[in-house]
């Protein structure tokens, strides 16, 4: 089984579920409150993510609720990218749980086919017109069935919601950017 398609497996299923999907395709779970947006942040801008709202005053931009099966550290990358991309000050948690949880994924049976390789010796004669001996080598397919089985796989799962907030009196632009909106698919 690849690497990838135990993570990859569960995403169809469920649309709240960020299994294998990268920073830029969490914006989906971001949702702003307000009409107003703000200059996107760069990479390398610190964003306070905090238990309970600051002690300046602050205004709420968007909400951020998201379920992943990659843990919390790829949920906090993800809380961070979004805040950055839609100009936020800080983020505040108002619910995290996390949860170790059993996954099961069924393997259906199959068959496979596997290069056989052999050699074959046959006389023949060369320009000379002596007879030798010359290896042909081919290859044939054997058909090999492969039984269905069950892969079960401990997960990290991470359940967030928090809000994104500005500094009150923080200037919004007079249009967003084009990588702030999200577009349909």
């Amino acid at each position: 089984m690849q690497p990838w398609l135990g993570r990859c497996l569960l995403y169809p299923l469920a649309a709240a579920i960020a299994g294998c999907a990268p920073l830029s395709e969490t914006t989906v779970f971001y949702t702003p409150v307000s009409d107003r947006y703000y200059p996107p942040k760069t990479k390398k801008s610190e964003i306070p993510v905090l238990s309970e709202p600051p002690a300046w005053p602050h205004r709420v931009i968007g909400r951020f609720a998201m379920q992943s099966d990659r843990g919390y550290r790829f949920v906090h990358k993800a809380i961070l990218y979004n805040a950055r991309l839609q100009g936020a000050d800080a983020v505040i948690i108002r619910k995290l749980v996390q949860d170790v949880r059993e996954t099961y994924n069924y393997i259906p049976p199959g068959w496979d086919s596997v290069p056989q390789s052999n050699v074959l010796y046959q006389q023949v004669q060369n320009n000379q017109g002596q007879w030798v001996t010359v290896p042909q080598v081919y290859t044939t397919y054997v058909p090999v069935f492969r039984p269905g089985r069950t892969v079960v796989k401990d997960s990290e799962w991470a359940d967030v919601t928090a809000e994104m907030v500005v500094r009150r009196g923080k200037q919004p632009m007079a249009s967003p950017e084009p990588s702030q909106i999200e577009l349909p698919r």
